[in-house]
């Protein structure tokens, strides 16, 4: 199990890392093109709409079904001590328990989606990919959907997993639960008790499937990336 979760948080440190530069890099271009801030920043902003709106609401509801007063909700970009915001949400104080809920609610939301994504869109069996057929698979997929669906589905994935961590919070309350199972494997290590099999086999599986998601969506936006390097330079 160990191994699948060091591929997962290897795979999420560099998704979070491809996705910043990513967004870094479009400003640029945006800015070079319009030579305005403003316009540059409004830009990405409507060009990850629907990961921002998903990323916005995800807070809002998982606030509202823990019973966690809630205010205003922006779908504005807007800078935040010199970071880049597309949008915030205002939560009240809570327990750090609800709080680490709600600052992941994005993280588990955009996940599911873009697994739904993979799995609905691409029909993408992601269990059974492997390194032998990863990419048979993948071309496979591709050539089943004509070119409309297939630029919506890519829209989709570049949409939502860019805007999974819109700040450095958001990537610390999704990291909180990685960080407690640790603990726990920690304290079944030091007492010497044996972690059921069915338990280790459920994580390990999950953790290998989350694993080549974030793959599968880093590939994706090193395709991006790489062209847009060799522009801004």
């Amino acid at each position: 199990m160990l191994l699948s979760l060091f591929l997962f948080i290897l795979t999420l440190a560099l998704l979070y890392l491809s996705s910043h530069s990513l967004i870094a890099h479009l400003v640029k271009i945006f800015y070079r093109l319009t030579r305005s801030h403003e316009t540059a920043v409004n830009l990405i902003f409507f060009l990850l709409l629907p990961g921002v709106s998903l990323h916005e609401f995800s807070h809002i509801l998982t606030a509202e079904l823990l019973q966690v007063p809630t205010g205003h909700l922006s779908l504005k970009p807007h800078f935040r001590d010199g970071q880049l915001m597309l949008g915030s949400a205002q939560i009240a104080s809570t327990d750090p328990f609800r709080l680490t809920l709600i600052g992941s609610a994005p993280f588990l939301t955009g996940t599911l989606t873009l697994y739904l994504i993979l799995r609905l869109g691409l029909s993408l069996n992601l269990a059974s990919l492997t390194l032998t057929n990863f990419l048979p698979q993948i071309l496979s997929s591709i050539q089943q959907l004509s070119l409309l669906p297939l630029l919506g589905v890519f829209y989709l994935l570049f949409s939502i997993s860019n805007t999974m961590f819109s700040s450095p919070s958001d990537l610390q309350a999704a990291g909180l639960p990685i960080i407690l199972l640790l603990i726990i494997l920690g304290t079944f290590k030091l007492a010497r008790l044996a972690i059921p099999p069915l338990i280790l086999t459920s994580f390990t599986n999950l953790f290998l499937l989350l694993a080549t998601i974030f793959t599968l969506i880093l590939i994706l936006n090193l395709l991006l990336l790489l062209p847009l390097k060799l522009i801004n330079r």
